[in-house]
């Protein structure tokens, strides 16, 4: 009994070390095959994203599909309306005599 529970733990133990070989070896061969995609910063590559969700139903809106350039546009113009709105309402706030 107590010899099948030591051959237990010396696979387990050269099973997990043979993982880790691996994984360590992946993950050193990840960025040579990466070299050959497009660079995250091109600004003419095409990115499709699923469209906003619509309320109450269980159908997707259709994807959205967009340059680099244009998806940082419409975050910008986004992130400008919203602080616009935020704006807006600080001062009618602070600023009303009601």
């Amino acid at each position: 009994m107590r010899s099948t529970v030591v051959i237990g733990l010396f696979l387990g133990g050269l099973l997990m070390s043979t993982t880790a070989g691996l994984a360590q070896q992946t993950a050193q061969a990840t960025p040579a095959s990466t070299a050959d995609a497009a660079p995250a910063d091109d600004p003419n590559e095409v990115i499709c994203k699923a469209g906003a969700p619509v309320v109450g139903s269980r159908f997707p809106t259709a994807r959205q599909c967009h340059t680099r350039k244009e998806w940082d546009q419409i975050r910008r113009d986004a992130q400008a309306a919203l602080q616009g709105e935020q704006m807006q309402r600080s001062f009618n706030t602070n600023g009303s005599t009601k």
